[in-house]
């Protein structure tokens, strides 16, 4: 997660508190609350020390939102946090297009390769989160757009509208379906994401 120890002691200093006044408010002590953020700590603990310090707990997880690269849910709110820990999804989140085409090219050309489902998920910056599924049983790729207020699309891209015949056997024509569902994703989200 992220460095809660730092963001805890900066904004401590920033409200003229000493970390013994967290701690007392807290009922414990300054070694039992330094202890308590190391690692993975638990939700009610990241609350009890957010309520301490009379700030919510997105303020403690990331008081550097320059640094947030992942997101977790918290009681069906949404938080981002720096540095997901292992038991937590990560989804990246994408500001630029030309990222995002790179991380779909990655993915498409690995997926028709294999022989078992995958995904790629992200989350663009204006909120819209995308999930780009490849299903080998049905030898198609399925795009999914949900967007901040809680509408959802999807695109299906079927391999026999996207292939090339060698010896009567169809094969998927990568560079086509790659540039069919960029353009659709790219035509789904804000324009400030096209500028690169």
């Amino acid at each position: 997660m992220a460095d809660i120890e730092q963001n805890l002691r900066e904004i401590a200093r920033a409200k003229g508190l000493k970390l013994s006044d967290i701690a007392a408010r807290m009922g414990t002590t300054v070694s039992n609350l330094l202890t308590s953020v190391k690692g993975n700590p638990t939700v009610s603990k990241i609350q009890g020390i957010a309520g301490a310090l009379g700030v919510g707990v997105s303020d403690l997880l990331t008081l550097r939102p320059e640094s947030a690269q992942g997101l977790v849910v918290i009681d069906g709110k949404t938080w981002q946090i720096a540095r997901p820990s292992n038991a937590v999804v990560q989804i990246p989140t994408y500001n630029r297009f030309d990222v995002l085409r790179g991380d779909v090219r990655f993915f498409i050309a690995r997926a028709v390769e294999e022989t078992k489902g995958s995904c790629l998920m992200g989350l663009v910056e204006t909120m819209e989160l995308f999930c780009l599924l490849h299903d080998p049983c049905n030898e198609m790729f399925h795009l999914s757009l949900c967007y901040g207020e809680g509408q959802t699309k999807t695109y299906p891209y079927d391999k026999m509208e996207y292939c090339s015949w060698k010896d009567d056997v169809a094969v998927w024509d990568v560079q086509q379906v790659t540039e069919e569902i960029i353009g659709d994703l790219e035509g789904a989200v804000p324009a400030m994401l096209r500028q690169e």
